[in-house]
Protein backbone atom coordinates (compact mmCIF):
# COMPACT_ATOMS: atom_id res chain seq x y z
CA UNK A 1 0.00 0.00 0.00
CA UNK A 2 1.88 3.31 -0.95
CA UNK A 3 2.17 5.87 1.69
CA UNK A 4 1.18 9.34 2.11
CA UNK A 5 2.56 11.62 0.00
CA UNK A 6 5.20 13.96 1.45
CA UNK A 7 4.42 17.42 0.60
CA UNK A 8 6.89 20.30 -1.36
CA UNK A 9 7.21 21.80 1.93
CA UNK A 10 8.33 19.27 3.37
CA UNK A 11 10.08 17.98 0.63
CA UNK A 12 12.09 21.26 1.27
CA UNK A 13 12.40 20.86 4.96
CA UNK A 14 14.21 17.45 4.25
CA UNK A 15 16.37 18.75 1.71
CA UNK A 16 17.33 21.15 3.91
CA UNK A 17 18.78 19.15 6.93
CA UNK A 18 20.47 16.87 4.83
CA UNK A 19 22.55 19.78 3.94
CA UNK A 20 22.81 20.66 7.43
CA UNK A 21 24.72 17.34 7.55
CA UNK A 22 22.10 15.47 9.99
CA UNK A 23 21.34 11.81 9.09
CA UNK A 24 18.28 10.19 7.40
CA UNK A 25 17.25 8.73 10.51
CA UNK A 26 17.35 12.17 12.55
CA UNK A 27 15.68 13.61 9.97
CA UNK A 28 12.85 11.26 9.83
CA UNK A 29 12.40 11.80 13.64
CA UNK A 30 12.49 15.55 13.81
CA UNK A 31 9.77 15.39 10.97
CA UNK A 32 8.12 12.62 11.91
CA UNK A 33 8.63 11.26 8.00
CA UNK A 34 9.33 7.61 7.37
CA UNK A 35 12.95 7.21 6.87
CA UNK A 36 12.15 5.17 3.42
CA UNK A 37 10.83 8.38 2.20
CA UNK A 38 13.45 10.70 3.46
CA UNK A 39 15.82 8.47 2.07
CA UNK A 40 13.98 8.32 -1.22
CA UNK A 41 13.36 12.00 -1.72
CA UNK A 42 17.36 12.70 -0.69
CA UNK A 43 18.51 10.09 -3.23
CA UNK A 44 15.77 11.62 -5.96
CA UNK A 45 17.64 15.11 -4.74
CA UNK A 46 20.73 13.54 -5.66
CA UNK A 47 19.89 12.51 -9.06
CA UNK A 48 17.94 14.82 -10.56
CA UNK A 49 18.82 18.20 -8.47
CA UNK A 50 15.09 18.70 -7.46
CA UNK A 51 12.51 17.06 -5.21
CA UNK A 52 9.45 16.68 -7.26
CA UNK A 53 7.58 13.46 -7.89
CA UNK A 54 8.64 11.96 -11.30
CA UNK A 55 5.44 12.33 -13.63
CA UNK A 56 3.69 8.60 -13.76
CA UNK A 57 0.62 8.32 -16.10
CA UNK A 58 -0.57 5.84 -13.28
CA UNK A 59 -2.55 2.67 -14.31
CA UNK A 60 -4.46 2.53 -16.92
CA UNK A 61 -8.30 3.34 -16.42
CA UNK A 62 -10.55 -0.01 -16.41
CA UNK A 63 -13.39 2.40 -17.91
CA UNK A 64 -13.59 4.72 -20.68
CA UNK A 65 -15.96 8.49 -20.18
CA UNK A 66 -18.80 6.43 -22.46
CA UNK A 67 -18.77 3.45 -19.90
CA UNK A 68 -17.98 6.33 -17.11
CA UNK A 69 -21.75 7.87 -18.50
CA UNK A 70 -23.71 4.42 -18.73
CA UNK A 71 -22.94 3.73 -15.05
CA UNK A 72 -23.78 7.48 -13.59
CA UNK A 73 -26.63 7.37 -15.93
CA UNK A 74 -28.21 3.58 -15.34
CA UNK A 75 -28.04 4.67 -11.55
CA UNK A 76 -29.69 8.17 -11.87
CA UNK A 77 -32.66 6.03 -13.65
CA UNK A 78 -32.28 3.49 -11.25
CA UNK A 79 -31.40 4.68 -8.23
CA UNK A 80 -32.28 1.95 -5.51
CA UNK A 81 -30.03 -1.09 -7.93
CA UNK A 82 -27.30 -2.29 -5.76
CA UNK A 83 -23.77 -2.53 -6.85
CA UNK A 84 -24.12 -6.19 -8.21
CA UNK A 85 -26.90 -6.13 -10.22
CA UNK A 86 -25.14 -3.20 -11.81
CA UNK A 87 -22.29 -5.22 -12.60
CA UNK A 88 -24.67 -7.49 -14.03
CA UNK A 89 -26.26 -4.98 -16.13
CA UNK A 90 -22.04 -3.67 -17.45
CA UNK A 91 -21.28 -7.01 -18.39
CA UNK A 92 -24.60 -7.66 -20.80
CA UNK A 93 -23.51 -4.67 -22.31
CA UNK A 94 -20.19 -4.00 -22.46
CA UNK A 95 -19.36 -7.72 -22.50
CA UNK A 96 -16.96 -7.61 -19.71
CA UNK A 97 -16.65 -8.11 -15.81
CA UNK A 98 -16.27 -4.81 -13.59
CA UNK A 99 -15.03 -5.09 -10.16
CA UNK A 100 -17.80 -3.63 -7.25
CA UNK A 101 -14.67 -1.21 -5.95
CA UNK A 102 -14.61 0.55 -9.48
CA UNK A 103 -18.24 1.03 -10.14
CA UNK A 104 -18.15 2.75 -6.36
CA UNK A 105 -15.58 4.76 -7.87
CA UNK A 106 -17.02 5.86 -10.97
CA UNK A 107 -20.31 6.86 -8.78
CA UNK A 108 -18.22 8.77 -6.29
CA UNK A 109 -16.81 10.71 -9.26
CA UNK A 110 -20.47 11.82 -10.23
CA UNK A 111 -21.31 13.01 -6.61
CA UNK A 112 -23.80 10.29 -5.86
CA UNK A 113 -23.60 8.19 -2.43
CA UNK A 114 -25.54 5.56 -1.05
CA UNK A 115 -28.05 6.58 1.42
CA UNK A 116 -30.68 5.14 3.33
CA UNK A 117 -34.14 5.53 2.19
CA UNK A 118 -36.59 7.26 4.75
CA UNK A 119 -39.81 4.37 5.07
CA UNK A 120 -42.76 6.79 5.81
CA UNK A 121 -46.53 6.93 5.92
CA UNK A 122 -48.32 8.14 3.23
CA UNK A 123 -50.33 11.35 3.73
CA UNK A 124 -53.56 11.88 2.07
CA UNK A 125 -53.95 15.87 2.01
CA UNK A 126 -56.13 15.76 5.06
CA UNK A 127 -53.08 14.31 7.37
CA UNK A 128 -50.85 16.99 5.96
CA UNK A 129 -53.36 19.84 7.17
CA UNK A 130 -53.53 18.47 10.59
CA UNK A 131 -50.22 18.16 10.92
CA UNK A 132 -49.12 21.32 9.94
CA UNK A 133 -51.46 22.97 12.32
CA UNK A 134 -50.19 20.60 15.16
CA UNK A 135 -46.68 21.86 13.87
CA UNK A 136 -48.28 25.46 14.12
CA UNK A 137 -49.70 25.11 17.38
CA UNK A 138 -46.44 23.92 19.60
CA UNK A 139 -44.42 26.11 17.27
CA UNK A 140 -43.30 28.19 20.18
CA UNK A 141 -43.17 24.99 23.00
CA UNK A 142 -39.32 25.12 24.42
CA UNK A 143 -36.94 22.56 25.90
CA UNK A 144 -38.85 22.86 29.70
CA UNK A 145 -41.94 21.97 27.57
CA UNK A 146 -40.85 19.11 26.02
CA UNK A 147 -39.14 18.08 29.31
CA UNK A 148 -42.53 16.85 30.86
CA UNK A 149 -43.77 15.16 28.16
CA UNK A 150 -43.21 11.24 28.06
CA UNK A 151 -43.43 9.53 24.67
CA UNK A 152 -44.63 6.37 24.14
CA UNK A 153 -45.29 3.47 21.62
CA UNK A 154 -44.94 -0.20 20.88
CA UNK A 155 -43.08 -1.87 18.83
CA UNK A 156 -42.71 -5.60 17.38
CA UNK A 157 -39.02 -7.46 17.59
CA UNK A 158 -38.53 -10.39 15.68
CA UNK A 159 -35.89 -12.85 15.81
CA UNK A 160 -34.96 -12.33 12.51
CA UNK A 161 -34.48 -8.79 11.45
CA UNK A 162 -37.03 -7.01 9.69
CA UNK A 163 -35.02 -4.31 9.06
CA UNK A 164 -34.32 -4.64 5.54
CA UNK A 165 -33.01 -1.05 4.78
CA UNK A 166 -33.51 -0.13 0.89
CA UNK A 167 -30.34 2.14 0.03
CA UNK A 168 -30.39 4.74 -2.87
CA UNK A 169 -27.25 6.19 -4.64
CA UNK A 170 -28.00 10.11 -4.99
CA UNK A 171 -26.51 13.27 -4.84
CA UNK A 172 -25.78 14.89 -1.44
CA UNK A 173 -28.71 16.71 -0.28
CA UNK A 174 -31.53 15.04 -1.78
CA UNK A 175 -33.66 13.09 0.48
CA UNK A 176 -35.13 10.34 -0.98
CA UNK A 177 -38.85 8.88 0.52
CA UNK A 178 -40.09 5.67 -0.08
CA UNK A 179 -43.46 7.00 0.40
CA UNK A 180 -45.45 3.33 0.46
CA UNK A 181 -46.91 1.76 2.92
CA UNK A 182 -44.19 -0.12 5.17
CA UNK A 183 -43.11 -3.47 3.41
CA UNK A 184 -44.51 -5.96 5.65
CA UNK A 185 -42.10 -8.92 6.06
CA UNK A 186 -42.70 -12.54 7.31
CA UNK A 187 -41.54 -12.76 10.48
CA UNK A 188 -39.38 -16.29 11.09
CA UNK A 189 -39.15 -17.52 14.19
CA UNK A 190 -41.49 -15.50 16.27
CA UNK A 191 -41.75 -12.20 17.77
CA UNK A 192 -42.52 -10.23 20.92
CA UNK A 193 -44.28 -7.28 21.27
CA UNK A 194 -43.04 -4.17 23.78
CA UNK A 195 -44.57 -0.85 24.93
CA UNK A 196 -42.05 1.73 26.39
CA UNK A 197 -41.97 5.79 27.15
CA UNK A 198 -39.03 7.83 27.26
CA UNK A 199 -38.91 11.28 28.93
CA UNK A 200 -36.40 13.58 29.98
CA UNK A 201 -34.16 12.13 32.49
CA UNK A 202 -36.76 9.02 32.76
CA UNK A 203 -38.04 6.14 31.06
CA UNK A 204 -40.56 3.37 31.77
CA UNK A 205 -39.86 0.14 32.38
CA UNK A 206 -39.88 -1.71 29.24
CA UNK A 207 -43.49 -4.03 29.06
CA UNK A 208 -43.02 -7.24 27.23
CA UNK A 209 -47.26 -7.37 25.40
CA UNK A 210 -47.69 -11.59 25.30
CA UNK A 211 -51.53 -10.89 23.75
CA UNK A 212 -53.76 -8.52 21.55
CA UNK A 213 -53.43 -5.02 23.03
CA UNK A 214 -56.79 -4.19 24.07
CA UNK A 215 -58.44 -0.76 25.65
CA UNK A 216 -58.79 -2.56 28.96
CA UNK A 217 -55.05 -4.35 29.02
CA UNK A 218 -53.63 -0.60 27.79
CA UNK A 219 -55.98 1.24 30.60
CA UNK A 220 -55.14 -1.45 33.63
CA UNK A 221 -51.76 -2.32 32.68
CA UNK A 222 -50.18 0.95 31.04
CA UNK A 223 -52.35 3.80 32.14
CA UNK A 224 -52.86 2.87 35.75
CA UNK A 225 -49.88 1.03 36.91
CA UNK A 226 -47.05 3.00 34.54
CA UNK A 227 -48.74 6.65 33.85
CA UNK A 228 -50.77 7.20 36.95
CA UNK A 229 -47.34 6.39 39.41
CA UNK A 230 -45.41 8.61 36.96
CA UNK A 231 -47.70 11.63 36.70
CA UNK A 232 -47.67 11.85 40.38
CA UNK A 233 -43.71 12.03 40.37
CA UNK A 234 -43.45 14.49 37.74
CA UNK A 235 -46.71 16.76 39.08
CA UNK A 236 -49.12 18.65 37.47
CA UNK A 237 -46.88 19.57 34.48
CA UNK A 238 -46.57 16.07 33.29
CA UNK A 239 -48.24 15.01 29.65
CA UNK A 240 -48.45 12.06 28.45
CA UNK A 241 -47.85 11.29 24.72
CA UNK A 242 -49.29 8.17 22.72
CA UNK A 243 -50.46 7.66 19.31
CA UNK A 244 -53.99 7.47 17.71
CA UNK A 245 -54.15 3.67 17.63
CA UNK A 246 -57.87 2.25 18.49
CA UNK A 247 -56.84 0.45 21.79
CA UNK A 248 -55.53 3.63 23.27
CA UNK A 249 -58.64 5.90 22.62
CA UNK A 250 -61.07 3.44 23.85
CA UNK A 251 -63.74 5.01 26.37
CA UNK A 252 -62.53 3.12 29.11
CA UNK A 253 -58.69 4.57 28.19
CA UNK A 254 -60.11 8.18 28.71
CA UNK A 255 -61.56 7.69 31.64
CA UNK A 256 -58.76 6.55 33.08
CA UNK A 257 -56.73 9.08 31.81
CA UNK A 258 -59.45 11.71 33.46
CA UNK A 259 -59.57 9.70 37.06
CA UNK A 260 -55.68 9.78 37.34
CA UNK A 261 -55.75 13.87 35.90
CA UNK A 262 -53.56 13.20 33.27
CA UNK A 263 -52.80 15.39 30.34
CA UNK A 264 -52.65 14.04 26.96
CA UNK A 265 -50.66 15.89 24.28
CA UNK A 266 -52.79 15.74 21.14
CA UNK A 267 -51.34 14.22 18.49
CA UNK A 268 -51.16 14.02 14.72
CA UNK A 269 -52.36 10.64 12.82
CA UNK A 270 -48.88 9.40 10.72
CA UNK A 271 -46.72 11.49 12.51
CA UNK A 272 -43.65 8.73 13.71
CA UNK A 273 -41.39 10.87 12.60
CA UNK A 274 -42.56 13.74 15.49
CA UNK A 275 -42.31 10.66 18.09
CA UNK A 276 -38.57 10.27 18.92
CA UNK A 277 -39.07 7.26 20.69
CA UNK A 278 -39.09 5.39 17.17
CA UNK A 279 -34.97 6.15 16.98
CA UNK A 280 -35.11 4.20 20.27
CA UNK A 281 -36.68 1.23 19.00
CA UNK A 282 -34.89 1.06 15.72
CA UNK A 283 -31.65 1.86 17.93
CA UNK A 284 -32.48 -1.51 19.68
CA UNK A 285 -33.40 -3.43 17.24
CA UNK A 286 -30.11 -2.74 15.72
CA UNK A 287 -27.88 -3.07 18.73
CA UNK A 288 -29.85 -6.75 18.96
CA UNK A 289 -29.28 -8.41 15.56
CA UNK A 290 -25.40 -6.70 15.66
CA UNK A 291 -24.75 -8.96 18.25
CA UNK A 292 -22.10 -11.63 18.27
CA UNK A 293 -24.83 -14.06 20.09
CA UNK A 294 -28.45 -12.88 18.56
CA UNK A 295 -31.15 -14.19 20.56
CA UNK A 296 -32.19 -17.94 19.31
CA UNK A 297 -35.28 -18.11 21.62
CA UNK A 298 -37.88 -15.84 22.50
CA UNK A 299 -37.12 -15.89 25.62
CA UNK A 300 -33.32 -14.57 24.81
CA UNK A 301 -34.64 -11.80 22.67
CA UNK A 302 -37.46 -10.07 25.93
CA UNK A 303 -33.89 -10.77 27.63
CA UNK A 304 -31.71 -8.83 25.04
CA UNK A 305 -34.27 -5.97 24.37
CA UNK A 306 -34.72 -5.48 28.06
CA UNK A 307 -31.02 -5.57 28.61
CA UNK A 308 -30.86 -2.86 25.65
CA UNK A 309 -33.23 -0.65 26.98
CA UNK A 310 -31.67 -1.02 29.87
CA UNK A 311 -28.49 0.10 29.10
CA UNK A 312 -29.27 3.12 26.30
CA UNK A 313 -27.24 6.19 27.32
CA UNK A 314 -29.72 8.51 29.20
CA UNK A 315 -27.91 11.31 27.72
CA UNK A 316 -29.05 9.87 24.19
CA UNK A 317 -32.81 10.07 25.10
CA UNK A 318 -32.72 13.99 26.24
CA UNK A 319 -30.89 14.78 23.20
CA UNK A 320 -33.83 13.10 21.15
CA UNK A 321 -36.10 15.44 23.63
CA UNK A 322 -33.92 17.91 23.03
CA UNK A 323 -34.52 17.71 18.81
CA UNK A 324 -38.44 18.25 19.37
CA UNK A 325 -37.68 21.95 18.55
CA UNK A 326 -36.19 21.57 15.64
CA UNK A 327 -38.19 18.38 14.48
CA UNK A 328 -41.70 20.71 14.74
CA UNK A 329 -39.98 23.82 12.97
CA UNK A 330 -39.33 21.05 10.10
CA UNK A 331 -42.50 19.95 9.70
CA UNK A 332 -43.86 23.90 10.00
CA UNK A 333 -41.07 24.86 7.11
CA UNK A 334 -42.67 21.64 5.39
CA UNK A 335 -45.74 22.52 5.70
CA UNK A 336 -47.17 19.31 7.52
CA UNK A 337 -45.27 17.36 4.44
CA UNK A 338 -42.65 14.24 5.53
CA UNK A 339 -39.60 15.24 7.26
CA UNK A 340 -36.32 13.95 7.86
CA UNK A 341 -36.99 12.48 11.15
Amino acid sequence: MPGRAISLVNRGRIIALHDEGLSNHQISDRLDIPRSSVIRIVNLYRTTGGVDRRFSTGRRRVTNEREDRYISNFVRRNPTISITALRGHFLRTYQRPIASTTIRRRLYSANLRSRRVLRVPRLLPRHIAVRFLWAQEHRNWLLPQWQNVLFTDETRVGLVSDSRRLRVSRAPGRQERLTLPREVLPYQGGTIMFWGGIMFNHRTQLIPIAQTMTGEIYAENIVRAIIYPLRNEIGENFIFMDDNARPHRTRGVEQALANGNIRRLNWPAYSPDMNPIEHVWDYIKRRIHQRNNPPMTLNELTFAVQDEWDNMPQETINNLIVSMSRRVRTLLNNRGRHTEY
